[in-house]
């Protein structure tokens, strides 16, 4: 099990947070949950393999909310016999790393993408719904902040400017984790956000790297169905529950 305090959360809605998962047997539950209240938590944010049903069926016993389940995706590199490549077109789409000029492009992009996004934030009806935008924002604007060599981001450029973006994690076991992404209302409906996992998958290529694995909602159909295009198969999912204190 891995526990900790959330900063990000903790300032961005006032109140104590702590976040777990990994949990692998029952007991871990209650050694969370008195984790929580040494810390003087107000609210645990617990994620479980749907896989375990007992642990799921102990936090619902225990008064924890069910605030969304995550469709985890991965793909192999070894099954992409070469970088893949965008369709032709004649509309001009240009995937690259960012660099500092897009910062702000890039904000105001994650701004409106993630305004009403219906993540575990969202479904909480005790979090305030301005904050539950605000925090993938932030989460967002530290990703650009932050000197991590770890974290890489991908734009996407037509003849008007950036037009989405992709944030993206290296693991030292030679994963590549996509994480947020987000595509101008003016360029919705061309592709865009396929290009910009491709290209994902393309850097994963060009660094050697074992896999891609990426998640969402289990609801979000319309980019599990980008990814399935792309080679991408679910591996599994996870539950992330609410326990208010």
């Amino acid at each position: 099990m891995n526990q900790y305090l959330s900063d990000l959360d903790t300032r961005r809605f006032g109140i104590v947070t702590v976040k777990a998962d990994g949990f692998a047997q029952e007991d871990e539950l209650a050694q969370c949950f008195s984790f929580c209240q040494e810390n003087q938590a107000s609210l645990l944010i617990a994620r479980i393999d749907a896989s375990k049903t007992p642990l799921t069926h102990a936090m619902e016993r225990a008064g924890a909310l069910l605030c969304d389940t995550l469709a985890y995706y991965d793909l192999p590199l070894s099954k992409v016999p070469k970088a893949p490549e965008a369709r032709a077109s004649s509309d001009a789409v240009v995937v690259r790393e960012m660099v500092a000029a897009d910062h702000a492009h890039v904000v105001g992009i994650s701004k409106a993408a993630f305004s009403g996004y219906f993540g575990h934030y969202h479904s909480d009806p005790r979090l305030n719904k301005q904050d539950c935008d605000d925090t993938y924002v932030s989460w967002c604007a530290s990703t650009l902040a932050s000197t991590d060599p770890t974290n890489r981001i991908l734009v996407a450029q037509d003849d008007a400017g950036v037009c989405g973006f992709l944030t993206m994690r290296l693991h030292e076991d030679a994963r590549l984790e996509l994480l947020l992404s987000g595509v101008d209302q003016r360029a919705t409906g061309r592709g865009v956000y396929r290009r910009l996992i491709q290209a994902g998958v393309a850097f994963a290529a060009e660094h050697q790297l074992a896999h891609v694995f990426t998640s969402t909602q289990i609801s979000n159909i319309a980019v599990q169905k980008v990814w399935c295009a792309q080679g991408f198969a679910p591996t599994n999912y996870v539950h992330t529950f609410h326990k208010w204190f």
